[in-house]
């Protein structure tokens, strides 16, 4: 066994159960190093099929399937594997998982995986394949398998997460999208978990602007999830890359939202929070970056909203605060690329009252009696007005009688 001390200063920080390095696989329970041995090149074995198989059994995480090429060689070796050689690993593994593995050695479950494998609308990218994204090996954490859907997946330098709450306002929505068309226009990637919210909105601004964008899935590339975002779903399929790392089928689990958090901030070389309560789902993506390495940026919210308290704490936690693309733009030193304009409502060609009831809600949403007094004109006019406003998408009616401009339409 090498020593101790060379190998664990070359793994840095060790959280978990085990770690990978260039050259070592650690093990570790209960804080307590176990097991160092040297790791094998995963080009040693290519093939999809026994990666798919073994990294679909339940209770077989990336760490546990990482440390069993390790230990028996390839997915293919742990298949042909005896049980009393697999029993002899419970202490690393845990009794559930080799129990697991022994349960799918069937040729049902091999089949399965060769289906999956097969599929030509489904891209498979093992961890030993050339296509798998060299930002997303540096985690703690990276996925074994990652299936596709869609586009050929696309990495950049310039991939940034915008993530936030299922659970917004009108603010929140309208900043996403205007942030990610913006940005994507001017070039960048945008990564986002494909819930609803923030990350909808999200994903349709770089659509609408012509970019690329990256959605990853707490359950199968072939499950709409949430249902209400079957367009957005079909939408990502022709323009932008679905990803997973749950095989074909998967149906979203509360559990599983959580831990492809850890992709979203892996793929990208920042995070952007836009809108999150105080237990918003985002934060555990912020916090992933961190302890991956990447930064964290936040645009500040309403203080008094529930909906703001998660961004306003990161805000004084030492996020960056964040006002304007711009700003995204001059962190990712690419100050001479130009944001995207949004688009223009001089289509529109308002007549000289929508103008004035347009450039009225200016600085943001506005009762009807506010309407009233800033403009002058009677009620029963203005709600004319506002109601062919409504009809050509340029102002929108919120909860509560409030109005508010729509920045796209």
């Amino acid at each position: 066994m090498p020593g101790h001390k060379r190998v664990l200063a070359e793994a840095g920080r060790i959280n978990g159960n085990s770690c990978l390095t260039d050259r070592y696989v650690i093990c570790i329970i209960n804080k307590e190093v176990l097991y160092i041995g040297r790791r094998r090149t995963l080009t040693e074995t290519r093939d999809k099929v026994y990666w798919i198989w073994l990294s679909s059994i339940p209770d077989i995480g990336s760490k546990r399937f990482f440390y069993l090429i390790e230990r028996f060689g390839s997915p293919k070796s742990v298949w042909g594997s005896s049980s009393a050689d697999l029993w002899e690993e419970r202490r690393f593994i845990g009794y559930k998982a080799v129990q697991n593995i022994i349960r799918h050695r069937k040729p049902e479950y091999l089949d399965r995986a060769k289906k999956i494998n097969e599929d030509s609308n489904i891209k498979v990218i093992t961890f030993a394949d050339e296509e798998y994204p060299k930002i997303l090996k540096t985690i703690y954490d990276p996925p074994a398998v990652l299936y596709c859907k869609g586009k050929p997946l696309k990495v950049t330098s310039y991939m940034l997460a915008i993530v936030g709450s299922r659970r917004t306002t009108e603010y929140g929505r309208q900043v996403a999208e205007k942030f990610a068309y913006e940005l994507s226009g001017a070039g960048l990637t945008i990564v986002s978990g494909l819930a609803r919210g923030i990350d909808s909105m999200a994903h349709r601004g770089a659509i609408r602007a012509g970019g690329y964008t990256i959605g990853v899935l707490g359950c199968g590339v072939d499950v709409v999830y949430p249902r209400e975002n079957k367009r957005l779903f079909l939408q990502m399929e022709q323009y932008g890359t679905l990803i997973s790392e749950y095989p074909p089928g998967t149906q979203g689990a509360p559990g599983n939202f959580p831990a492809r958090n850890r992709i979203i901030s892996g793929l990208s070389q920042a995070v952007l929070v836009v809108e999150a309560g105080s237990r918003s789902g985002a934060l555990i993506t912020c916090d992933f970056a961190l302890e991956q390495g990447r930064d964290v940026y936040a645009i500040p919210g309403n203080i008094i909203s529930p909906y703001s308290r998660g961004t306003n704490q990161l805000l004084k936690e030492g996020a960056k605060l964040i006002t304007c693309p711009e700003d995204i733009l001059e962190e990712f030193g690419m100050a001479g690329h130009q944001a995207a304009d949004g688009p223009s409502n001089i289509a529109h060609q308002l007549d000289i009252f929508e103008t004035q009831v347009y450039n009225a809600l200016e600085h943001g949403e506005k009762q009807l009696e506010e309407l009233v007094a800033i403009t002058g004109f009677e009620v029963s006019k203005l709600n004319a007005i506002l109601t062919i406003l409504e009809m050509k998408g340029v102002v929108k009616q919120l909860p509560g009688g409030k109005f508010v401009k729509q920045w796209m339409n």
